[in-house]
């Protein structure tokens, strides 16, 4: 399988930690980011965003009230659990992951989010960020603050109307999840969490057949309510199947179709 990972020199990496702590230090110091108006038009995830159907009119609007702050880097959190809510995110390019924790601190309820989906939709009724949210890779957003968009639905039906597609396809995301979790065995709810990765992929119109796993077999493991011991041991029985194929994070679906693996055994 090709290696899609690139070699870095080192002076290329001395130079990306300088600028990795300089970030760092300006994120713990809480400056605030620079931030600049997004180019809707050039966005290639712009189909599976909110701008999906809007006219010249209507997109200049939208594209006056959206920002785009500098990357949220890997492992930064773009806010925490119970944080005030005053916007919505959209996910232009990487991932993060979403957790609750209860009081012992433990990882509840955990989901990955990709390019195109939406963040803080629960905010709207509670007023407040009902989950922590981390960078799983260096993440690209746009930042919508939520009291501008409503403004803009009287003069934009269309934009309501997109809006509430969105939410529509949360609630479906997140049956999905309860289904996938609800899996009568451990494999069957690995593959179909690698199915559902799949898919998502395809959307973006990349390969649904080969992909990269932004997350770890930790964060799989907690998201599927399994052990990061089990986990690893469905994949090695998944490549002695050759149903797949792992290479570090990279998977490839190999042998694996959405109607055989039901037939896999542990």
């Amino acid at each position: 399988m090709t290696d899609y990972r690139i070699a870095t020199q080192p002076a290329v990496q001395e130079t990306s930690a300088i600028i990795a702590r300089s970030l760092t230090s300006a994120w713990q110091a809480k400056i605030p980011l620079k931030k600049k108006n997004a180019d809707c038009k050039d966005c290639r995830v712009c189909d599976l965003c909110i701008v999906k159907g809007l006219k010249s009119e209507g997109l200049e609007k939208l594209g006056n009230i959206i920002t785009t702050p500098q990357p949220l880097r890997k492992n930064k959190y773009l806010h925490r659990q119970s944080d005030s809510f005053s916007s919505l995110y959209f996910i232009r390019s990487g991932s993060v992951k979403s957790y609750v924790t209860n009081a012992d601190g433990d990882e509840l309820a955990v989901s990955f989010l990709m390019p195109g989906e939406i963040i803080g939709l629960e905010g709207l009724y509670l007023k407040q960020n009902a989950s922590s949210i981390i960078a799983l890779e260096d993440t690209y957003l746009c930042e919508v603050p939520y009291k501008a968009l409503e403004n803009l639905f009287e003069s934009q039906p269309t934009l309501q109307n997109r809006f509430n597609e969105l939410q529509s396809r949360r609630i479906v995301q997140e049956l999905e999840m309860v289904m996938l979790r609800g899996q009568k065995t451990a494999l069957h709810r690995l593959v179909a969490f690698l199915f559902n990765l799949s898919r998502r992929f395809e959307l973006l119109r990349l390969s649904p057949i080969t992909f990269r796993l932004p997350m770890t077999r930790k964060d799989i493991a907690a998201c599927l309510g399994l052990t990061i011991e089990t986990v690893s041991r469905l994949f090695t029985i998944l490549q002695d199947q050759e149903l797949i194929k792992a290479e570090g994070r990279y998977i490839t679906l190999t042998g694996l179709n959405r109607e055989e693996y039901l037939y896999c055994k542990a």
